[in-house]
């Protein structure tokens, strides 16, 4: 017997063929992309042209995709959109849900007329008219009762296939099994062989591939014809209508629309191919147990190829949907390759989960306003897909690695894999770039994305250890989706922490410090200095804390993180082998099985509890130095407390991790960091909702009441505080768990030994370590689950057009992007076309008709008051076309006439509330006169800046060429 056969095996059913959701990921890619690679030709087939709306808002449409120009336009909204109403209208939404709605239909018809094709092409006969003396009918028979079949499959034959194979096609109801003609030609010769080729093509019916996988194929015949060729043609065709000058300031934009096709086509089939060959292996499998002999059906093998040829046969067997002899033949003995993490499939999912996720989003931004709740329910599909083929295998790589005895996975190397597909994915689509760049996020962005891929995986796989070194039950499968939902919430909170930061990275990119500190300012009323060393430094963590807050669900991901593996530690180890490990392990020797033993949960609940006392002292040290501190500004004094008491739990944070890292746990110093996080934030809350009644402890009240914390803090500061304050903790983690084997091998020494722990046979701990957990679990959960409550009232639609527009507007100011004198023509040309014009014109016309109504108070009440309501009627004229100044309509393109445009807003919106209080006074006095008079200055400045800005852009139009009209 070889070493191979000698191994524990384990049942290959352990914990599902997890392919299933392979199909389910390809499925869902092809739905989304036909919506949105249909969207962009719905809307070049609408009469429209957006240049002259860019122009408008100031940007050059050659150079609109860059991110400072994005940028721009974020400060543009209102106008903008109005502008794009106007000229270029979206389509209705359900010109773009006819496309996959046509999809689904032609592949569900090319599904069901897919079996009768086949048989009409291939010309296949029933068995029974080939079969005179019933001796294959009865090798069908048998080979069907072996693999426990209620219902006899249809047979046919292909007389035309010389092979002595078979194939199974048409649904999982109604299966159709094509018998080669050289197949039949051997059932008297050799019905071993054809025993063991029907038990194989069976075992995809036991194993309902049969709907799925022609499902796939029929879906993938219809995207091609009706999605993936059209547009790619359009694709071609708008390159090409590009001139030579656009096509270098967008070319970026257009490789990108050129390459997504023949991406999503070697995507698809790639998937496709891996999953169908793990499929063939499964199905060898089964067979095998129901006594094939595939053995010597795959005898015949060719010897595997040597250096170039090796490299070539690899290539070509990614492509194909049949795995190599070799392979199939070494799987009989060893079925480690269903249970091995290939770099792959794994690259394949973080493109495909990052492309879906584009698809919904761009669906999300384009009919409805973008909010967080929208975007973290965009963000539950891609991880939902993640979460079921990447935890599935690494949950399987696990189990095979405890019953074979091999060392267990890290998940360090698919976490790099992983990350790898992310990037490619964001990269293809031009996540956080515009047109005119490939990936602004730069080498930050790339970071993140690696760190976030290897975090998710190296957590995950040490879950899966853990609980599987602890679960009692017969299967494993309620611990993998138990940690699968965990996982879920997690990834589905990274995807929507990924899409705003590519989103804020435009942002930040082009506002700066500056823009960070106003946004400071902003967040904190009543602060007014940039220059405070505490606005200064929160500028810092601005965009993180924006971004976090952004995220329903970053606190109850986070809670889930340390949630998922610390009931797996207060069970402690199974006194024997897990009963599903029994369940699981066919042959070899029980004691070769090699399971982690888990650390005591005392080991993570001591450092966690003592820390979170910590917390609440230091932060109660915080507050009393707070209470003897300077005074400062309602604002700079709201950051401080802020800003102080984070770094207080950060010092305490930072420690905890460090002491409970020191058992080389990276669970056990989660849950020790995380608790101290729940308990140090539960206290700070306590602390700040009932200040004033412990004087020395007192910064803002003198009387002792109950006052909640998230009414006391300016809106959403305390969530993004929880926000930020539980990412740290995770960040500590990661940082701290690998410093004492650091140390350890710069000193080069080992560290002493733990003890060994003793166990308590009488299980009287057992409530104790349930109670040790529940309490900082249940104060996790209330933070959980009460934090996305009271950000509710905070979650407005992104964009909120308005104040969006109001916020870009104070960090950018009012200088214009840089631009030639010809376009800055065109842009002055724009704005004066699209509103410019009606607007200054009837400003400096109700002006000239102001000066003209006199009011005579010697006059009688009742001659004057028709001279009173027309003054009215144009001072409520003005303060109107003022109103369009304050960001309903565009910004002018050109600075000086922008200075002379805003101060005539500035004017007339005073002049119009003066004049109004003075027409309405009654009696009509003469203060009313006196304020009346007032009003009329006001609005007759007003009217000169309306007039200069009318002269300026004549000048400009003027020597450009152009018309002023």
């Amino acid at each position: 017997m070889n070493a191979a056969s000698s191994r524990p095996r384990i049942d290959e059913r352990a914990l599902g063929a997890g392919t299933t959701i392979r199909f389910v990921m390809l499925v869902v890619l092809m739905l989304a992309a036909s919506g949105a690679m249909g969207l962009p030709v719905v809307r070049t087939l609408h009469a429209g042209d957006a240049s002259d709306c860019l122009l408008a808002a100031g940007l050059d449409p050659n150079r609109a995709g860059e991110a400072a120009a994005l940028t721009r336009l974020g400060a543009q909204w209102v106008p903008f959109w109005a502008c794009m109403d106007q000229s270029a209208p979206l389509p209705p939404w359900w010109q773009i849900a006819v496309l996959p709605v046509l999809l689904v239909a032609a592949a569900v018809l090319l599904f069901l007329l897919l079996p009768a094709w086949r048989i009409r092409r291939r010309r296949l006969v029933a068995l029974h008219t080939l079969d005179t003396d019933g001796a294959a009918l009865r090798l069908v028979q048998e080979a069907a009762g072996a693999a426990g079949l209620a219902r006899l499959p249809r047979v046919v034959v292909d007389r035309a296939a010389p092979t002595a194979g078979a194939v199974v096609f048409g649904r999982n109801r109604r299966p159709i099994i094509s018998l080669h003609g050289g197949l039949l030609a051997c059932r008297g010769t050799d019905p071993g062989h054809v025993r063991t080729v029907l038990l194989h093509e069976l075992a995809h019916i036991a194993n309902r591939d049969v709907t799925v996988t022609y499902g796939t194929v029929a879906l993938w015949r219809a995207f091609c014809p009706l999605v993936l060729l059209p547009c790619l043609l359009w694709a071609v065709f708008e390159a090409g209508a590009f001139g030579i000058h656009a096509w270098q300031a967008t070319a970026p934009y257009q490789i990108r629309t050129l390459l997504l096709p023949l991406l999503l086509v070697a995507l698809v089939h790639l998937a496709r191919a891996d999953v169908l060959r793990a499929r063939e292996i499964h199905a060898d499998l089964a067979a095998a147990r129901w006594g094939a002999d595939l053995h010597r059906s795959l005898a015949t093998a060719t010897p595997a190829p040597r250096g170039m040829r090796f490299v070539a046969a690899s290539l070509r067997e990614q492509w194909s949907t049949h795995p190599r002899a070799r392979l199939r033949r070494s799987a009989l003995a060893d079925p480690s390759p269903l249970f091995g993490l290939r770099p792959l499939p794994v690259l394949l999912t973080g493109v495909s989960a990052v492309l879906i996720h584009s698809h919904l989003l761009i669906h999300l931004v384009t009919y409805r306003r973008l909010s967080p709740w929208t975007a973290q329910g965009a963000a539950f599909v891609p991880a939902l897909l993640v979460c079921g083929v990447i935890g599935t295998a690494l949950w399987r790589a696990v189990a095979y690695a405890v019953v074979t005895g091999r060392p267990p996975p890290s998940g360090l190397r698919t976490g790099l894999w992983l990350s790898a597909g992310l990037g490619t994915g964001a990269l293809v689509i031009g996540l956080g770039a515009g047109a005119s760049q490939w990936w602004i996020g730069g080498l930050t962005g790339l970071l993140l994305i690696v760190a976030a891929g290897t975090a998710f995986t190296v957590w995950v796989t040490r879950c899966a250890r853990l609980w599987a070194g602890t679960w009692r039950g017969r299967s494993l499968r309620p611990a993998l989706l138990l940690c699968l939902a965990a996982g879920f919430i997690v990834a589905s909170v990274w995807f929507t922490w990924q899409t705003t930061q590519g989103i804020y990275g435009l942002f930040w990119q082009t506002a700066g410090t500056t823009g960070s500190r106003q946004a400071v300012l902003r967040m904190f009323p009543g602060a007014t200095d940039t220059g405070h060393p505490a606005v200064a430094a929160t500028a810092v963590v601005v965009p993180l804390i924006l971004s976090s807050l952004n995220a329903p669900l970053f606190s109850a991901a986070a809670a889930a993180t340390w949630l998922l593996p610390a009931p797996a530690l207060a069970l402690g180890p199974a006194a024997d082998r897990p009963r599903w490990l029994v369940r699981a392990q066919l042959d070899g020797d029980p004691s070769t099985a090699r399971w982690e033993t888990p650390p005591p949960l005392r080991r993570a609940l001591v450092p966690g509890l003592i820390g979170g006392t910590g917390c609440w002292l230091a932060v109660a040290g915080v507050l009393a130095y707070l209470h003897t501190g300077p005074a400062s500004g309602n604002g700079i004094q709201q950051l401080r407390y802020l800003a102080f008491t984070f770094v207080a739990l950060a010092g305490t944070l930072t420690v905890t991790a460090v002491w409970a890292a020191r058992w080389r746990h990276l669970l056990v110093t989660l849950v020790a960091t995380q608790t101290a996080a729940a308990l140090g934030l539960a206290g700070t809350v306590v602390l700040m909702s009932v200040d004033g009644c412990a004087v020395p402890l007192s910064v803002w009240n003198t009387d002792c009441r109950w006052r909640p914390a998230w009414q006391a803090l300016p809106d959403g500061n305390l969530a993004a505080f929880v926000n930020l304050t539980l990412l740290l903790a995770a960040l500590v983690t990661l940082l701290a768990t690998p410093l004492p084997t650091v140390v350890s091998a710069v000193l080069r020494r080992r560290t002493r030994p733990a003890p060994p722990e003793r166990r308590d046979p009488s299980g009287r701990r057992r409530v104790a370590r349930w109670s040790a957990v529940g309490l900082p679990a249940a104060l996790v959960v209330v933070l959980a689950v009460a934090e996305p409550l009271t950000m509710a009232k905070y979650q407005a639609p992104l964009p909120d057009y308005a104040a969006g527009q109001r916020a870009m507007q104070q960090l950018l100011g009012d200088a214009p992007p840089p631009a030639s004198p010809r376009t800055r023509a065109l842009q002055v040309r724009a704005w004066y076309r699209h509103g410019g014009a009606y607007l200054l014109g009837n400003a400096v016309a109700a002006g000239d008709q102001l000066r003209t109504v006199e009011v005579d108070l010697d006059a009688e009440p009742t001659r004057y008051a028709p001279a009173l309501a027309r003054i009215r009627s144009l001072c409520v004229r003005l303060g109107t076309l003022a109103a369009w100044e304050d960001g309903y309509y565009f910004r002018v393109p050109d600075a000086a006439i922008q200075a002379d445009w805003h101060q005539f807003g500035r004017f007339a919106r005073d002049g119009s509330r003066k004049c109004l209080a003075a027409v309405d006074r009654q009696p009509f006095d003469a203060h009313a006169f006196i304020g009346l008079a007032s009003a009329r200055y006001d609005l007759d400045v007003a009217g000169s800046y309306a007039t200069s800005a009318t002269s300026s852009i004549t000048d400009i139009l003027t020597k450009a060429g152009y018309q002023a009209s």
